[in-house]
């Protein structure tokens, strides 16, 4: 019996394993980042903060099974630091953010993501998963929207001009590069 739980919680353990996300500076200067858990509503990302990413370097995250939340840009002045919120709503320099809900029961125990610039943009981005899930790319404040959501828009649908969530995408990878 002992071995049999035994064996059983390891199985668990190898079906649940964290999930990488590599941020990649391509830029000819350092970024820094914020990561937020909001909205609160999964497993909390709780290990160590993300350091400054240096020009032409990388940093490997690993978030929990379930993990809900952002990577935002964090310019000056942005007050982006807090839950990624600040930008353009708040009458501050924009940031530029990355939105994940991994491992969601919704979509099958698949992952969705997202380019965010609802809070300004204020960075090019790319997601690219691991696997041949679709690609993301945002490289300009004007990117189309199945790419990424525009400054300002929470309406979900490109200003009411398309369908809702056209710029999320959903695939069943454990691994994605944030460049």
């Amino acid at each position: 019996m002992f071995i049999s739980v035994l064996f059983g919680a390891a199985l668990a353990t190898l079906a649940h394993a964290d999930h990488r996300i590599t941020l990649r500076n391509n830029c000819n200067f350092g970024v820094g980042l914020t990561l937020s858990n909001f909205p609160h509503n999964g497993i909390d990302y709780s290990g160590p903060g993300i350091p400054d990413i240096g020009a032409h370097s990388s940093f490997d995250l690993f978030v929990p099974d379930r993990w809900n939340g952002r990577i935002c840009d964090r310019p000056p002045n942005s007050g982006c630091q807090n839950d990624c919120f600040g930008g353009i709503a708040f009458g501050e320099a924009p940031c530029s953010m990355t939105e994940w809900t991994f491992d969601s029961p919704n979509i099958g125990g698949q992952t969705d993501y997202d380019i965010s610039n609802i809070q300004g943009y204020s960075v090019p981005q790319q997601i690219i998963p691991d696997g041949g899930c679709s690609v993301v790319t945002c490289t300009s404040q004007g990117c189309p929207c199945d790419q990424a959501y525009r400054p300002g828009d929470t309406s979900g649908t490109c200003g009411g001009t398309g369908p809702v969530d056209q710029a999320t995408r959903v695939c069943g990878s454990s691994g994605y590069t944030v460049v």
